[in-house]
């Protein structure tokens, strides 16, 4: 015993205990963790959020809903359970001038959510969602026309005053399988997630992601004939994503895009090329997908979506 403590005297000169070991420890634990939990989303699983309304009514992006004022779901703390559970924020519109109000015009816009928080919605061109541009003061105001109007066109606002309100529904979000599709092909039915880069066409934004249903894959071709997918000739019905699309409420199936696309006429086909799959939104008429763009290459795919993790609507679990 007596050998045994000079021995840890020895041990105590020559590696002296640390400072704070417990914190120490804590941080290494921390650090171990947050290493794991990024290789675990870079090469295994990972998070997206559905912005946008293309999959609809697959997945949604973010909504808004009518509501004229706050409700008691919309106080501290009962508000914070409304936004966990469902997704849902109330916010409001508040005119930034005095003055009329005067309607300018309406553009397509993206709601951006760190600027929900101060109740104003941003225009982006290219993007699903019409708002409608009011002009007080020479300040232009963003309004959704899914929100409870508190002013009318021509009116006089005082600065602050509440222009409109309602409720921010959070688009889904999903985890993405990036290990699947280096064991097996992708499969025509599933809904994939892909990168942007490379893609030249207007509207499309650079260094983003895209979550889309694949529809067709290398070597065939593919064509639209409302209401129908029409691959190599044979109209698609199954699996059952495609019969969901041209049977059940909600799905109006597949419609040609607009003039300045590649499928703009029944007569129209999109070849798809080795190593290149087409991906369509399930809401063809508010979908900018492959009938404009065309295919995207296999180094663009992501992964298939394949869980709802949040919010907890009818569409939590997993993906079809």
């Amino acid at each position: 015993e007596q050998a045994a403590d000079q021995i840890g005297e020895c041990i105590g000169h020559v590696f002296p205990p640390r400072k704070w070991p417990k914190i120490r420890e804590n941080v290494e634990i921390l650090a171990v963790a947050l290493a794991v939990a990024m290789g675990f989303r870079t090469y295994i699983i990972q998070p997206f959020k559905i912005p946008t309304g293309s999959m609809q009514p697959t997945l949604y992006g973010i909504t808004v809903k009518p509501q004229e004022k706050r409700s008691l779901m919309d106080i501290p703390p009962l508000s914070f359970v409304r936004f966990i559970v469902f997704g849902e924020k109330y916010f409001e519109i508040k005119a930034k001038s005095a003055g009329p109000m005067r309607l300018r015009g309406q553009a397509v816009a993206e709601f951006i959510e760190n600027e929900i928080k101060t109740g104003q919605i941003v225009g982006k061109t290219g993007l699903p969602g019409t708002v409608s541009i009011f002009d007080i003061g020479g300040v232009m105001h963003l309004i959704h026309p899914d929100m409870t109007a508190h002013v009318q066109p021509g009116e006089e606002v005082q600065p602050s005053q509440v222009l409109a309100s309602g409720v921010v529904k959070y688009g889904d979000h999903i985890f993405v399988d990036k290990i699947r599709w280096n064991f097996s092909r992708p499969k025509r039915g599933n809904v994939i997630v892909f990168s942007t880069d490379g893609i030249a066409y207007r509207n499309i934004r650079p260094n983003s992601f895209y979550i889309k249903r694949l529809v067709g894959l290398p070597g065939e071709h593919i064509s639209i004939d409302p209401p129908y997918l029409v691959v190599n000739g044979q109209k698609i019905e199954e699996p059952y994503p495609f019969r969901r699309l041209l049977t059940e409420k909600g799905y109006i199936g597949y419609r040609l895009a607009r003039a300045d696309a590649q499928l703009a006429n029944p007569w129209d086909t999109i070849d798809v090329g080795d190593e290149e799959f087409l991906p369509f939104g399930d809401n063809t008429e508010q979908s900018l997908d492959g009938r404009y763009f065309g295919p995207v290459s296999r180094q663009n795919l992501v992964g298939p979506a394949f869980f709802v993790y949040w919010p907890f609507t009818k569409r939590w679990g997993m993906v079809r």
